[in-house]
């Protein structure tokens, strides 16, 4: 894939034009995988709701476990793209990598060999940071996906020998196989992101559920805040995303200044939510509120208000 209009360099020559970005501009996060509105969270007791006590909404809730749950990993990975779109638009990647190799490594082994290549770059590139996905193919070994901060684009070239020669050296990889390529501006950043995450989204790519690891990592200091920052700031850009969404369905003509007010109030006043057993038979909640650790045999997940599709 070529963001820069560039042919992309690899060990092996140049990227097939199928994997350019499509003409009319790349899938959004759901668009071309399934509807989002036809799959909650699995995991979610069937009997258990969330009813908001100050204007009656009652939605199911999410168990969070990204792992476990297909739905609750597709909003973890939304939740990352948005997370790396406000990364970027502040301090943008200047160039991406993918990096494969012949044999099944694991995730933990992976930890190993990037610090070691880090170990390496930084000699050159003192200020060298990576974010890194992984990514399953089809007969089921994943490869990495790359965006690089800390190096010139004029160093693309050296930075792809380099690393190449030091991956190849230390796992089952062939140079052909290995993928480099630059980014020249936020808006390139943000095409590879949805492309990237959205991607790994799909069934032949996403790992299989129950797996142990992390599909996400990055250096200390690739992001321009803490993680946990950031994450708290996606949220909240997705959730006023997703305000929007709801005031713009309910009245189209609305102006802009009056939305915001209105996003606003509902983000400042969310109102407060009581975890109720319900009657699926039914549209309102029944009985008393729920107490902790009756979910059922598992233990109960815990709540998380997902209201709107996103």
């Amino acid at each position: 894939m070529t963001l820069a209009g560039a042919p992309a360099r690899s060990g092996g020559g140049i990227v097939p034009a199928a994997f350019g970005v499509a003409e009319g501009g790349s899938l959004d996060l759901h668009e071309g995988i399934c509807d989002p509105q036809r799959e909650k969270c699995s995991r979610w007791p069937e009997n258990f709701r969330l009813w908001n006590l100050a204007d009656g909404d009652l939605v199911r809730g999410r168990c969070r476990c990204t792992n476990l749950c297909r739905y609750c990993q597709r909003l973890y990975v939304v939740e990352t793209v948005e997370m790396l779109t406000l990364d970027a638009i502040e301090h943008a990647p200047t160039l991406w990598a993918v990096l494969t190799a012949r044999e099944h490594i694991t995730r933990k082994d992976t930890y190993g060999h990037l610090r070691q290549l880090r170990k390496a770059a930084r000699k050159l590139w003192p200020g060298i940071e990576w974010f890194v996905q992984v990514e399953f193919q089809r007969r089921g070994a994943l490869h990495l996906n790359l965006l690089i901060k800390g190096v010139p684009d004029t160093d693309l070239e050296s930075l792809a020998e380099l690393l190449t020669e030091r991956w190849c050296a230390r796992v089952d990889a062939l140079p052909a196989g290995q993928w480099f390529d630059l980014i020249d501006d936020a808006g390139g950043a943000v095409r590879y992101l949805s492309k990237m995450l959205a991607h790994g989204l799909k069934a032949e790519q996403a790992p299989p559920l129950g797996w142990k690891g992390h599909r996400t990592s990055q250096t200390r200091g690739y992001l321009v805040r803490p993680a946990s920052t950031m994450r708290l700031e996606a949220r909240r850009a997705l959730q006023e995303k997703r305000e929007l969404w709801k005031i713009l369905s309910e009245d189209p003509t609305v102006d802009a200044f009056t939305a915001e007010l209105a996003i606003s109030d509902r983000l400042e006043n969310p109102g407060k939510w009581q975890l109720i057993r319900h009657n699926p038979s039914t549209s309102s909640p029944v009985g008393a509120p729920a107490r902790a650790g009756v979910a059922g045999p598992s233990r109960a997940p815990r709540p998380h208000l997902h209201t709107s599709p996103c």
